[in-house]
């Protein structure tokens, strides 16, 4: 396993915490109808897990990764298995290859991503490649249930 895939899978952690914390309101992976019932109060609101059967079928898809600063059209390149893994196939621990629009520069963050047939996530991206000329961003999801 590379130094590179370990720190990816350590911030992918990381982001899915930190979304947590700094946004208690609006559970991480919500989905857009559980946001708008938590922006009302009192109502609580059921979160969606990122699994690989969520995004299998939306490969080739368009994605929109909108976080704080900036919103990224991308489209769903791969669902891959985990570098160095034993768990091929496994539903909670994989990575997902998305590839940003012309004129879009890739950039590490945490982004809520949509697209047409998939519930809202909220993943920690990182570009991949050389940086200011890669419009390559990985999301790795490792789930210990």
């Amino acid at each position: 396993m590379s130094r590179r895939t370990v720190m990816v899978s350590a911030l992918s952690g990381l982001g899915v915490a930190a979304v947590a914390a700094a946004a208690p309101a609006v559970p991480a992976f919500a989905g857009t109808a559980s946001r708008a019932a938590a922006a009302t109060p009192g109502t609580a609101a059921a979160a969606v897990e990122p699994t690989r059967s969520l995004y299998l079928p939306a490969i080739g898809r368009a994605f929109t990764a909108v976080s704080d600063e900036r919103t990224i059209h991308l489209t769903l390149a791969s669902v891959d298995d985990v570098a160095g893994g034993a768990d091929a196939g496994h539903e909670h621990r994989f990575g997902l290859h998305f590839t940003a629009a012309a004129g879009y520069e890739a950039a590490d963050g945490i982004y809520t991503l949509t697209a047409d047939g998939v519930p809202a996530t909220t993943l920690f991206l990182v570009a991949i490649g050389p940086r200011r000329r890669t419009r390559s961003l990985q999301a790795i999801v490792i789930r210990n249930l």
